[in-house]
């Protein structure tokens, strides 16, 4: 596997768990209550690709064609190119971490994320 299209593949993953599901009424009597993110089955229908394509894209077996990069970024509602691997330097791991942090974060409510602030805060050395 290509590391461009696994980086692509766990960016889109990340984005998918951090969008709310579309408003729509459960059918099943087994799904009931309210969850945090979308499903595959959800972001392919949003932007008309198979399940397996997107499948696919999210393990990174195979790198999306710019067409179905930009259908997945307003899916998102997000620039394509937040979708697209950072050039590695100096600091990348912390960089890495703070787009996961970015991601997470749209989960949480505005007092969930002051609250996060101030324990970040409090760790602060000094």
């Amino acid at each position: 596997m290509n590391e461009v299209a696994q980086e692509i593949g766990r960016r889109i993953r990340l984005w998918r768990t951090a969008t709310p599901p579309p408003k729509t009424r459960r059918k099943n009597q087994g799904e009931t209550g309210w969850r945090p993110h979308m499903t595959i089955e959800e972001l392919a229908k949003a932007t008309g690709l198979t399940v397996t394509t997107v499948n696919k894209l999210e393990l990174g077996y195979k790198a999306p064609r710019i067409e179905s990069l930009l259908l997945l970024a307003s899916a998102f509602g997000c620039d394509p190119t937040e979708l697209l691997p950072r050039a590695k330097q100096k600091g990348g791991a912390k960089a890495e971490l703070l787009d996961e942090l970015n991601a997470v974060a749209t989960q949480l409510s505005p007092k969930q994320i002051r609250e996060l602030v101030k324990s970040a805060r409090s760790m602060e050395p000094g």
